[in-house]
């Protein structure tokens, strides 16, 4: 069999499998998109500390109406959408509002630290431009989950209701300091009543979820890391995991850049899981309906 024929066999059993969850609410809780133009073939960010990181994604690739595609292919239903240092909260407004049945948008503030804009800028995304959560990136952001300055911005999200979704992963290479889980651990003692979504599982600090997930209004989503922990130590021993820090806390993401594999993949791997359907359900898309209070 050709390479290119084995791929479309993959692909077709990839699908067929999708229609054995036919019925099941499917909910992407980590996706990005980027604004034009998209004439530009590079896209660049700028750290908290000036440092410049180039990626190897066009904007073209992350177009909304890729992304859309990619969760037609794949059944997804839903798709929480972050604003970024390449998405304003602006642009992702106007996607939101075009798609409204499809798409739900997390708003983003350049410096968390800074209490007056910072708070001022969520309170506009959420009332002015109707956004449902607030995204921060500990790494490019130069802050970490227990930093007292960020006190604020997360007590105003919980005032206003609206979810956070914190990076936890060693991305960029040199500031996963910044971004362990541990942190949020100390974050949601300080602020009890927020909501947090714990994007990447903690990456290779997954363990930590073991104390930090079964708190309630902490959910646990799974992009990259469930992937990772899965080639490393089994399918059998993610699932006994999901199950120790509790399905209901676990949330399906894929942080999706412009390719459908960040979407199959994981996606795979919770099929093959040795999971009750109820609970395949809840991972996929029940849990954070609930959080985002979707119809």
């Amino acid at each position: 069999m050709h390479n290119s024929e084995r791929k479309l066999l993959e692909i077709l059993i990839f699908r067929f499998s999708l229609l054995r969850l036919v019925r099941i609410l499917i909910i992407d809780s980590h996706v990005h998109i980027c604004e034009s133009p998209y004439t530009q073939d590079k896209i660049s960010i700028k750290t908290a500390d000036e440092t410049v990181i180039d990626y190897t994604e066009t904007r073209a690739d992350l177009s909304v109406d890729r992304l859309l595609q990619d969760m037609d292919e794949c059944h997804v239903d839903r798709a929480l959408v972050m604003a970024f240092h390449f998405a304003s909260n602006e642009f992702l407004s106007k996607a939101v509002k075009a798609h409204p049945s499809r798409l739900v948008g997390f708003a983003w503030v350049t410096n968390p630290r800074d209490e007056y804009n910072s708070v001022r800028e969520l309170d506009r995304a959420v009332s002015e431009l109707g956004l449902k959560g607030l995204k921060l990136h500990p790494g490019t952001q130069a802050f970490t989950p227990a930093d007292l300055e960020i006190l604020p911005i997360i007590r105003r999200a919980a005032e206003l209701n609206v979810p956070i979704l914190i990076h936890t992963y060693p991305w960029p290479p040199g500031y996963f300091h910044h971004n362990l889980p541990e942190h949020i651990d100390t974050l949601k003692k300080r602020v009890p009543e927020a909501t947090i979504i714990i994007a990447h599982m903690g990456g290779p600090r997954f363990l930590d979820l073991l104390t930090i997930a079964p708190q309630p209004g902490i959910y646990v989503e799974t992009s990259h890391a469930l992937p990772m922990i899965a080639d490393l130590f089994g399918i059998d021993f993610v699932t006994r995991f999901l199950r120790k820090i509790g399905v209901d806390n676990v949330v399906f993401g894929s942080d999706w850049w412009g390719s459908i594999k960040m979407i199959e993949t994981p996606m795979k791997l919770i099929q093959k899981m040795d999971l009750k359907r109820e609970e395949k359900e809840k991972i996929l898309g029940e849990n954070i309906r609930k959080v985002m209070g979707l119809n």
